[in-house]
């Protein structure tokens, strides 16, 4: 049962990375606006349990994945400036985080990250959001830069992306993921 669910894990945090990846790299390249032209602004989801300032309006994006302990489900809000494509998302495990340690689980889905292809670490470091532990990613690839903050919170990750072309920057990086902030979850 272990060897089942270390492989769940791994497939769910790799499909996830790479749907970010995917959405970044087969997006649309609008003309980048100039810099005093984004409207940030902060969004709240209280189903979700978090709020997050985003340069334009996030787009909501939903997927469920079957699971052997039940179903796990895929949320992300995200948002494009140019080439940068920025993303908030929610993964709720369910039974399938049960019993694992919060650092067990955010290896397991800081290794996720590393099976992209030609994707090498370039940072990594154990980060914290209101007593909740986390880890932050920076890996590149020939072609892309991304950079991911992972939080578990019970059963619930919670992760913030920021995709860039490798030969690119994007200035509003560290407002955007420093803007993510845990708020009180609402009941459906």
């Amino acid at each position: 049962m272990q060897v089942r669910r270390n492989s769940l894990i791994r497939q769910v945090s790799l499909s996830f990375a790479l749907l970010a990846i995917a959405a970044a790299l087969g997006a649309q390249t609008p003309p980048a606006p100039a810099p005093q032209a984004l409207n940030w602004k902060v969004f709240s989801y209280p189903a979700l349990g978090f709020r997050a300032s985003f340069p334009s309006e996030p787009k909501l994006e939903e997927k469920k994945q079957d699971a052997p302990l039940g179903t796990i489900l895929f949320t992300s809000y995200c948002a494009q400036v140019a080439d940068t494509y920025l993303c908030a998302a929610v993964i709720d495990q369910g039974p399938e985080a049960t019993g694992l340690t919060p650092e067990v689980l955010l290896e397991r889905m800081k290794m996720g990250l590393e099976l992209i292809p030609k994707t090498n670490t370039l940072n990594e470091k154990k980060i914290d959001l209101d007593g909740h532990a986390g880890v932050e990613v920076e890996t590149a690839s020939d072609t892309v830069h991304i950079t991911t903050r992972i939080y578990l919170v019970d059963n619930t990750l919670y992760q913030t992306i920021v995709t860039v072309p490798v030969k690119d920057s994007f200035p509003g990086t560290a407002r955007f993921l420093d803007s993510f902030r845990l708020i009180h979850r609402s009941k459906n």
